[in-house]
């Protein structure tokens, strides 16, 4: 009986959801914006997700050529009440561009133009950070602000945030965001920027998914600087005592005495390995006067050692590809980079870093805590404020005056903490998840409810937790933006509004 009474429920419902799974599609076919269905060839690998963690299952996946075909797919989205993300890159660390029940691939959206007269690049929302970076230093010399991975797409990053080793000099990749040529949720074709639609243009330059369809972004750039100094500094630590006093030295080093010119980071992985790297903007010998105090700092706690060191010289290209680890050129079609893991992240506030309290307990947990199933992880921890940071000197996301809907601008350090498989493939363990939580936990109370990173979306966040983290005080205006732009609700991201 009960049996019969489910069945009798769910019959109904899946009728409707294959009827307007219908209706949508034969909507799009009427508009002839090209789409992948469930039976189509390579449908499996147009919803592979970048985290092999998570098995998203569209209906349709719509691949737009132009603007043309974005608007005509958004109105078969609202007409027949269909939830839509849209896929950039694909890197979200959740999903989240695969989990509509329409995702738009905004692969086809590739061009890269520079107008040396106001210095803006106009770039496609499904450009990848690798060629963007080539593209606009070969048209003008130029350089932006973003990640140093070459396969994120543009899409996320710039409405979500967007930090690089040159963010402290040039701002983070949002900052740089004149306008953006957008597609409404119901379809009408506009422009955001600080004096059209300035609200929505506030929504889009820190929590962008979800409130519009972006087809164009149009960055401010800067002169790619000429010399460029990559360097790292590689200590092992054999005791956690050793690692929290070290980590307390860099921390403090870098608010302190680093200066906007120099991208700084403080890298751990297991077995005691401790990392200090980054890029100096500017000359060798300028670079090596600033470095030398916090090396001899971090030698004495290293039991009077010299770490194992790389210090290169480079132009911009090479700089940008000694980061990445691999060339900066990626394939529009065909991107195959995938991983299986949880990440969770930190912001510290620039008034208050970690103290020898938290420090304590995470490296303690670290020199004591084995990852389930031969799993690894690394912790990377970026810094953001420090003497004369420009991601800090915008105002606050409150401030009326904001032009940025992201958060953080009262940054010390971003912590991404993030653990793996072995072999970076499923099956996924779940206790890797524990884990990394166990990271945060471990730096106790001072630790729990400090603000979190977008970009690296954490999937266990409840949506309420996400938005606070996310974006602290602009909640409420977000929420209210929304419900004007997309009052139905056709634009979706899980964690957004």
């Amino acid at each position: 009986m009960h049996s019969f009474r489910l069945l009798s429920f769910l019959l109904p419902l899946a009728a409707a959801y294959n009827a307007r799974r219908s209706a949508l599609t034969d909507c799009l076919n009427n508009a002839q914006v090209p789409i992948l269905l469930t039976s189509s060839p390579g449908w499996g690998a147009e919803i592979e997700p970048f985290n092999l963690r998570f098995s998203p299952a569209p209906a349709v996946v719509t691949i737009p050529r132009n603007k043309k075909d974005v608007q005509a797919a958004v109105k078969c989205a609202s007409k027949t009440g269909t939830r839509v993300t849209v896929k950039s890159g694909g890197h979200s660390y959740g999903a989240y561009g695969l989990v509509g029940t329409m995702v738009m691939d905004m692969m086809e959206f590739q061009d890269v133009t520079y107008d040396k007269n106001t210095q803006i690049a106009s770039v496609g929302t499904g450009v990848r950070l690798g060629n963007v970076a080539t593209k606009i230093f070969q048209l003008g010399q130029r350089g932006l602000p973003h990640g140093t991975c070459p396969g994120v797409g543009i899409g996320g990053h710039a409405t979500l945030g967007g930090f690089g080793l040159d963010s402290r000099m040039w701002g983070l990749t949002v900052d740089t965001v004149v306008s953006l040529d957008v597609v409404l949720a119901d379809g009408t074709a506009t422009t955001a920027s600080a004096t059209k639609n300035p609200d929505l243009y506030w929504a889009l330059r820190g929590a962008g998914p979800g409130f519009a369809v972006v087809t164009t972004f149009h960055l401010k750039t800067q002169p790619a600087p000429p010399v460029n100094i990559n360097y790292g500094y590689t200590y092992t630590f054999t005791s956690a005592e050793q690692a929290a006093k070290a980590y307390a030295i860099a921390q403090e080093w870098g608010q302190k005495k680093a200066p906007k010119e120099l991208g700084y980071g403080i890298l751990l992985f297991p077995k005691g390995s401790f990392f200090v790297r980054g890029v100096y903007y500017g000359e060798k010998a300028k670079f090596d006067a600033l470095i030398a105090p916090l090396l001899v700092l971090l030698k004495e706690v290293h039991g009077g050692k010299d770490p194992v060191t790389s210090v290169q010289t480079l132009g911009w290209i090479d700089s940008l590809t000694a980061l990445a680890g691999s060339s900066l050129t990626t394939p529009v079609k065909g991107y195959n980079l995938h991983d299986t893991f949880y990440a969770k992240s930190v912001v510290t506030h620039e008034s208050a870093p970690l103290s020898p309290t938290a420090l304590k307990g995470l490296f303690n947990y670290l020199y004591t805590t084995t990852p389930p199933g031969g799993a690894q992880w690394f912790i990377i921890s970026n810094l953001e404020g420090g003497p004369g940071s420009i991601i800090n000197s915008f105002p606050p996301n409150t401030d009326p005056h904001s032009t940025s809907s992201y958060a953080h601008r009262d940054t010390g350090y971003v912590l991404q903490l993030y653990a793996f498989t072995a072999n970076s493939k499923p099956p996924f363990n779940s206790g890797i998840i524990n884990f990394v939580k166990g990271m945060v936990d471990s730096m106790g109370p001072e630790a729990a409810n400090l603000p979190a990173y977008a970009p690296y979306t954490d999937p266990e966040l409840s949506v309420a937790d996400a938005h606070v983290r996310y974006w602290g005080g602009g909640v409420k205006r977000l929420m209210k933006i929304k419900k004007e732009v997309d009052p139905k609700g056709i634009l979706y991201n899980p964690q957004g509004f």
